[in-house]
This record gives structure tokens, sequence and C-alpha cells, in this order.
């Protein structure tokens, strides 16, 4: 969220547009949007592959067999990745055409190279599930933040995971048996909402926080700009005791507190933490013996 709106300052209009889009703005003067362009096509065309091949080497050198052609899968996916920024928008192309290199090789040519063995069919099934509900949750929320400035709504997040889930059940049911498919449906959609919820993120979160509030109330030691939704902003949970720590710095260090509710409307699970708390909060340190509140 915080790329699209620096992107927007600086210039550009369509921080998530099509390839057309950004030249058509590079022509009419905008040299922030041709650099844009040129910077996330070079990583697109060029790291992408080389960053496939890379770890595809690596693999091999561990003694994990792939299957041919990985690294005309990871030209495709490029390939792929370029027509989708053509039709639809550089950020998305750019994200699903590199993160789905990386999960073709470690999903579909490490099992169909038999890496896993003919007696972990259902462990084959879990690794390409994973692959395609890491890829899919990661990108889903990524590529919606660029483009549109805002995280995609829990319903939406939800429909997705179905989807990502259904779709390669169906498709890996007409050639695998069904255990197989049934693999990957599930550990398709675990992942797509471990991931697109940012939930292994959310422990360090809840860390951070508590670290900030403590080293505050106990040492007077300024913190809040600790708090993990100055830093990280496609949170669905709400970070605990950032309501408080707010109250701790209302009075001494407004300023701060106003830049971390602003942070709090770009972070789902923060909303409700963010303005309308603190207009409760400057009102109540205006007031003369007023308490602040608490969330």
């Amino acid at each position: 969220m915080d790329l699209h709106y620096r992107l927007r300052t600086a210039g550009i209009r369509a921080p998530g547009g099509r390839i057309g889009q950004l030249w058509r703005e590079q022509a009419e003067g905008g040299r922030a949007a041709g650099l844009y362009v040129k910077r996330l096509l070079l990583l697109l065309v060029v790291g992408s592959p080389l960053m496939t091949g890379l770890v595809g080497l690596l693999l091999q050198r561990a003694g994990i067999p792939l299957h041919g052609g990985w690294w005309m899968s990871a030209l495709c996916c490029s390939a792929a990745g370029l027509m989708l920024a053509l039709v639809s928008g550089l950020a998305a192309g750019v994200l699903l055409g590199t993160l789905a290199s990386l999960s073709m090789l470690v999903g579909l040519h490490a099992t169909a190279g038999g890496a896993f063995g003919p007696l972990l069919g259902g462990a084959a099934g879990v690794v390409v599930g994973v692959c395609l509900g890491v890829v899919a949750g990661l990108a889903s929320g990524s590529i919606a933040s660029i483009t549109g400035g805002r995280g995609p709504s829990v319903v939406r997040v939800q429909v997705a995971a179905i989807v990502t889930s259904v779709v390669p059940m169906l498709v890996w049911s007409g050639t695998a048996n069904m255990s197989f498919a049934g693999a990957v449906a599930a550990s398709s959609l675990v992942a797509f909402l471990l991931s697109a919820f940012r939930l292994p993120l959310y422990a360090v979160e809840v860390l951070a926080s508590a670290v900030a509030y403590a080293v505050e109330k106990w040492t007077g030691k300024p913190t809040l700009t600790w708090v993990p939704v100055r830093h990280h902003n496609l949170s669905y949970l709400p970070h605990p005791f950032l309501g408080r720590h707010l109250a701790l710095a209302v009075r001494s260090r407004p300023a701060e507190v106003l830049a971390v509710a602003d942070a709090c409307l770009r972070s789902p699970g923060n909303i409700l933490v963010g303005w309308p708390w603190v207009v409760q909060a400057l009102e109540a340190a205006s007031a003369d013996g007023g308490a602040a509140p608490r969330s």
C-alpha cells in the first residue's frame, strides 16, 4: 500500500496500470513512469529467469531431481507475466511471472522428477498445493495494494482462496488420482489463507507491539516508531497494545500519534484503532484532567 502512495507521489497516475498506460504517461512527460516500467521489466524479463535458474541449479546440486525443461518453464512464466502486464497491469505481471516461475520449479518439476518417490504421492500433492497457494495468496494482496492503495477485503480473499484450491483440484483429478488432487486442493486452501492474511508474520507483529509498548511504559523511551503498523500495512488482525501505546504518547507526541493513526487507515485489522480513536484521545488530552481512552 505504501508503494502505491509513493508511486503516486512520484507522479505516476496508474501504479498498477498496463505497460501501455505507463508509457503514455512517459510520453506526456512523466519520467518516473518510464523509469518504473524499465525497472519492472528488467525484473520480469531478466531477473525472474536468472533467479529461477539459480534456484534450480542449487536444488540439483543438493541432489534433488528435477524434471527436464525447467529453464523453459522459467522463460514461459516470464512471457506469461509480460502478456499479463500488457493486458492487465505491470505490477501483476511482474509478481505473478516471478512467483509462478519459482512455484513451477519447486512444485511441478520437482514432483514430476520423482523427488518425492512413488510412496510419497500425497507429499508431492501437498508441495504442489503449497506452491500454488503461496503464489496466489501473496500476489492477491500485493497486486491489489499496489493497484488500488488498499488491501482486498476479507470476503474477496476467501473467495479467491476457494477458487485457487478448487480449480487445481479439478485439473489434477484428470491427470492423477483423487488423493493427489485432494492434497493439492487442501494445501492450496491453507497456504492461500496463511499467505494472504500474512498469519506467520502476525506472531512477529504481536511480539514487536508488546516490546514497544513495554519499553515506553517502563522506561519512558519513545518507541511509537517501532510499532508494526508503521512498517507493514497488510495485517488483517489487530495489533495488541497499540491503543494503549497511543494513549501513552498522545499528550507528549501528538504528531507521532497522528502518523500512526494514518498508517492504521491502511491496515485492515487496525482501522478502528486509527482516526476514530485518535479524535477521542486528542479531545481527552486537551481537556483538563481528561483521561486518554483505551483500545
